[in-house]
């Protein structure tokens, strides 16, 4: 693809190349008459194949690197790391639900300067470097301009393991999104979340409890795109990890925070 810097090609080559049989793998889980443990079985047989392919072609690709796959952790200065998540919406691909997707960054003193988020169902890849832009395949994207938070999409992520989300600021969310005339959805993916706001298709974004490896994806493709993630005291959300945060363009997220702040 013409935006694409040779970075970001060996990224995309190599979500690229796992893609055909994630794919087929999905279509097999509709059709398994099998107990739960054996379909949990298979979806980790999935995951393993990716795992395997995306450790061989990165750790070819750049030797001297780091690598991070599906795990919390800490960087050392000066060092580059590739941080992927393998299946990310991984309890969606479970029972069948088409809201998954890959991703892979680049992490450098702990800032994320290239990132690329692989949606084999429909066929889109979101990527951004560092002061280049967001992209969505060819196409340049930017977070929507909405002023208001009248009439917007909320999308919540609402990790299994969240406390705060879940005991205090998702009724205030959903408060917030019934005042405005809003409404909220879950998607289960929060990669996908991520490049949704990115792409204007979704307005505000809430997640709680997100690791460094499941953050690094959105965290650079919305600030390229135009908008802000954060957690409440506006740090960046990759330097935040494990916190509540939210997601927007620039005005509607200073209004989020005000208002979620006289709600508490």
């Amino acid at each position: 693809m013409s935006n694409k810097s040779p970075l970001l090609n060996i990224m995309s080559q190599s979500l690229n190349k796992v893609t055909r049989n994630l794919v087929r793998d999905f279509g097999e889980i509709e059709n398994l008459q099998i107990s739960s443990s054996s379909i949990n079985d298979f979806v980790s047989k999935t995951e393993k194949k990716i795992y395997a392919s995306l450790l061989h072609d990165l750790t070819k690709s750049r030797p001297e690197w780091g690598i991070k796959i599906n795990e919390n952790f800490t960087s050392d200065k000066d060092k580059y790391y590739w941080v992927v998540d393998t299946l990310n919406g991984k309890y969606n691909f479970l029972h069948g639900l088409p809201y998954f997707c890959l991703t892979i960054s680049v992490e450098y003193n702990n800032e994320i300067i290239a990132t690329i988020i692989l949606d084999p169902l429909r066929d889109e890849t979101f990527f951004a470097e560092k002061g280049k832009g967001s992209f969505v395949n060819d196409r340049r994207i930017r977070v929507t301009k909405r002023a208001s938070l009248n009439s917007c999409i909320f999308s919540i992520y609402n990790d299994k393991k969240s406390n705060k989300i879940q005991k205090i600021n998702l009724n205030t969310i959903r408060s917030l999104a019934t005042n405005h005339s809003s409404l909220t959805r879950e998607f289960g993916s929060a990669a996908l979340s991520f490049a949704w706001l990115a792409c204007g298709k979704i307005d505000c974004l809430f997640a709680d409890n997100l690791d460094k490896n499941h953050i690094a994806c959105g965290s650079l493709l919305i600030k390229e795109a135009g908008g802000y993630l954060t957690n409440t005291k506006y740090i960046d959300a990759y330097k935040a990890p494990n916190e509540f945060i939210i997601g927007a363009n620039p005005t509607l997220h200073k209004e989020i925070l005000k208002k979620l702040n006289n709600m508490n």
